[in-house]
């Protein structure tokens, strides 16, 4: 089409119309300036980079590795100290059966439940010193009388959906956690007494759930993975708080309670979380990176500790490290 005639010229240089009110080229920048102005704009990139990681490195706890345990592992989920803390009642789900450990060398003492569960995640010793295992794939608690590393198949809880944590409350109550329902149940003398969560995000309501700890004073902590966040309810199971967004969670899995101090186990982010009563952030292990040192793991799942002693179950790693932490 031709240019009609009268029409603007275009300009010379710079591709612009030239006449009234149109926009004319600009100057380039000097160098300096431009130069300047590159720098800062990375220098913002950069600080944004660093805030969004999950660790600080103020916040890095000193470890000292003592022990460690892999030979035969597969994927160890969780475990429970015997009431006398000399042994140590490992998960080793995939294996389907409970791994049995000297606490302070993690020598092997021996193993039971193959044959009798199916990728179990969690343990916990009711007051009568029963081993109570949250065994995942038959959808049940099955409690053990427990002698050492003997084991006897006593009793069990039905009626679960893919349970994941198990904890007894301080009257003797059995809560447990159920992935596959974002439920939680309560059972008293072996049935079940209360159901409590939905599925959802909401205060309350829970999204594949995994641990379930309980304080010595009826304070329930459960550790909801799927919203990245820890829910605390009372010993009725009413709601009364929740805290993780702060903290840049990542499919967190399990806790333990060491008098005023919670252990948490961030496996997506790599690293376990110290934190006093009221959620505070007090120390980190781990880089936040993969690895395998007394300092570096693969999606550790669980966490053990008595001060000073921490188990770090490194779930990936396909191991349990004894730390001593200073």
């Amino acid at each position: 089409m031709n240019r009609a005639e009268g029409a603007p010229a275009m300009a010379a240089t710079g591709g612009c119309r030239a006449g009234r009110g149109l926009p004319q080229p600009l100057a380039p920048l000097p160098r300096r300036t431009a130069a300047r102005f590159m720098g800062m704009r990375i220098f913002v990139l950069a600080a944004l980079l660093l805030l969004s990681l999950p660790t600080l490195a103020q916040t890095a706890l000193r470890a000292t590795q003592l022990a460690e345990f892999a030979d035969g592992l597969a994927q160890p989920h969780d475990a429970a100290l015997s009431p006398d803390g000399r042994l140590i009642y490992l998960t080793d789900m995939r294996n389907s059966r409970i791994q049995v450990l000297e606490a302070m060398t993690l020598k092997p003492v021996g193993s039971f439940g193959t044959g009798e569960l199916s990728h179990p995640h969690d343990a916990e010793f009711d007051r009568s010193g029963r081993l109570l295992v949250a065994d995942t794939g038959n959808d049940r608690v099955a409690i053990y009388e427990i002698k050492g590393a003997q084991a006897r198949l006593v009793g069990e809880l039905t009626g679960l959906a893919g349970p994941e944590g198990v904890a007894i409350m301080p009257d003797g109550r059995v809560l447990v956690s159920n992935t596959r329902s974002a439920t939680l149940s309560m059972f008293r003398d072996g049935r079940l007494v209360q159901t409590a969560g939905d599925p959802g995000s909401s205060d309350g309501e829970l999204r594949n759930p995994h641990d379930v700890e309980v304080a010595s004073d009826g304070t329930v902590y459960v550790v909801d993975s799927g919203n990245n966040r820890v829910q605390v309810f009372d010993a009725a199971l009413r709601h009364r708080a929740s805290f993780g967004a702060a903290l840049g969670l990542s499919g967190p899995k399990y806790l333990a309670i060491d008098g005023d101090r919670l252990w948490l186990a961030d496996e997506y982010n790599h690293r376990i979380l110290l934190l006093d009563r009221s959620h505070r952030l007090l120390g980190v292990l781990g880089s936040g990176r993969r690895g395998r040192a007394a300092d570096a793991f693969h999606k550790p799942e669980a966490v053990l500790a008595r001060a000073p002693y921490v188990w770090v179950i490194d779930t990936y790693n396909d191991r349990v490290v004894l730390l001593r932490v200073d």
